[in-house]
């Protein structure tokens, strides 16, 4: 059964706060209430020892008053000094009651009655006229000897008692701090298990919309577990599932546009590029040098246009990964050279050469997104190569990757430019003056299929030379994303080069071979 959460955020932080706080109370209500008893005991220690002491101390006095007032009486012989010895015979018993009444113990209880009944005897004999007359005081000495003797014992009695009274108080003071210290320890440790849980309870629902805003700004839209937590926060993730119903309506009105567009442009554009095929082919009949010279920049125009088309879908079904990957085993340096062949008008027309080094062993990989990608790449170099330039391609194998390197002759990339670089539509501050403005998806991607492959697509630093350079890595074993398919056998999901290297994106030194 699952306990319902609070009704909003702040009362769940309150319940937490009250939850935490109170282990610490009840801490400091027993610690007031232990130190209150302890007080008590302490007071009831000091009043008996008081008690004791002064009355062990009254005692003795007593008892020597008796005696020096029965040994003025036997001498003078007044009777006014009888009321002297009957006083002390009151205190002595005043005081031996008083006694009697304190915890002393079996053995000196008897030592209480013993005193009370010879002082009683003593004092019986004291008061006979018959031994006023007949018996000298110091008969009695002995007699006396033996009543200080027994209030010697009950003084020494008294102090033993109070002895153990505080050694008692001492042993309870270290029991109630080791108990107070444990306590202590329980309450902090159960405070921090309760802020510990109110603090799972209350990131759960934190986490899951954060986690649901990050897959919105990735461009996952797909459905999300529903928050759980108190109510705002529940209706805050129902908002961000309606705002992802709402891009996902975008996102599919924007691939039915795009569909829309490219049938809608392309058709009449292959039948432009068609035209300006058989016009240059001279089908309508020869042309002459300006002529065919407008039909070559027609050609590429119209070439550029397609390709501009091309871009826009690809980069829209990338971002979304509609084509799964198909592996197979591609020759890199065989692709390469096919899409220079491919290229050949358009590298004649400015005079560019293409220089290819290394060689690479067969890379598991989608051959057309490999074309896709090094198509990009290439057709970046040659708008930014300058007439006559070269455009290097450098290939070299490594232990488990393949990294390709596609380097121009240009004005290179800004340093402003460099965070930028790979973000869709964005065009750099170092244009062509003579080439038409491009469209800035090229480099996207080429970034996207990369990715694509477990790989990436980074800026490389070149010391020393002119133009820029774009460094390619592949690995051997590619990570196939969810929904691919392999023409030979599947293969497990693997990190990507950027979950491994943060520092991939970075711009780095190119080396050339």
């Amino acid at each position: 059964m699952r306990l319902p959460y609070p009704r909003s955020f702040s009362s769940l932080l309150l319940a937490g706060f009250a939850l935490v706080t109170l282990p610490l109370l009840t801490g400091m209500g027993y610690t007031a209430y232990v130190q209150e008893r302890l007080a008590t005991q302490t007071r009831q220690a000091i009043s008996l020892t008081l008690q004791v002491t002064r009355t062990t101390r009254q005692l003795a006095e007593d008892i020597s008053s008796l005696q020096r007032s029965a040994g003025q009486f036997y001498v003078l012989r007044d009777p006014q000094l009888r009321n002297g010895m009957r006083d002390a015979h009151e205190a002595i018993g005043r005081a031996l009651r008083t006694l009697h009444a304190l915890p002393y113990g079996p053995s000196n209880t008897e030592r209480l009655r013993q005193l009370a009944l010879r002082e009683g005897v003593l004092y019986a004999q004291l008061s006979d006229p018959a031994n006023v007359g007949l018996r000298r005081f110091d008969s009695f000495t002995e007699d006396f000897t033996r009543l200080s003797r027994l209030a010697d014992q009950l003084t020494v009695a008294g102090n033993a008692m109070v002895d153990d009274q505080v050694a008692s108080l001492t042993r309870r003071a270290q029991t109630l701090r080791t108990v107070l210290l444990l306590q202590a320890a329980a309450a902090v440790l159960l405070s921090v298990l309760i802020a510990g849980l109110f603090s799972w309870l209350l990131n759960r629902p934190v986490r899951q919309i954060d986690q649901a805003i990050r897959r919105l700004g990735a461009g996952d839209l797909q459905p999300q577990p529903p928050v759980r937590g108190p109510i705002d926060l529940v209706f805050l993730g129902q908002q961000l599932d309606w705002l992802r119903q709402r891009l996902r309506e975008l996102d599919e009105q924007k691939l039915r546009f795009l569909r829309h567009v490219s049938h809608e442009l392309k058709t009449p554009l292959a039948s432009l590029r068609e035209g300006v095929e058989l016009l240059a082919d001279g089908v309508g009949g020869r042309l002459s040098g300006q002529q065919r010279e407008i039909a070559q920049i027609m050609r590429g125009n119209a070439r550029d246009l397609q390709q501009r088309i091309e871009n826009l879908i690809n980069y829209s079904r990338a971002q979304r990964q509609l084509d799964p990957l198909v592996s197979s085993g591609v020759d890199l340096p065989d692709l390469l050279d096919a899409l220079v062949r491919r290229n050949e008008l358009a590298l004649r027309a400015k005079r560019l050469r293409v220089e290819r080094s290394g060689q690479t062993p067969l890379l598991k990989a989608d051959a057309g997104k490999l074309d896709t990608l090094f198509e990009n790449l290439l057709i970046n170099a040659m708008r930014f190569s300058p007439e006559g330039g070269v455009i290097r391609l450098d290939l070299r194998a490594g232990p488990d990757a393949v990294d390709v390197t596609v380097c121009d002759q240009g004005p290179g990339v800004a340093e402003h430019d460099r965070a930028h670089l790979f973000k869709p539509f964005f065009q750099g501050s170092r244009q062509p003056p003579s080439a038409a403005p491009g469209n800035g998806l090229g480099l996207a991607i080429a970034q996207e299929y990369a990715q694509l492959h477990g790989g990436g697509v980074r800026l490389c630093d070149t010391p020393g030379q002119a133009g820029a350079c774009f460094c390619v890595h592949l690995p051997f074993d590619i990570s196939l994303q969810p929904g691919s398919t392999t023409a030979s056998t599947s293969m497990t999901h693997q990190p990507s080069v950027q979950d491994d290297d943060p520092g991939w994106q970075q711009t780095q030194p190119c080396q050339h071979p």
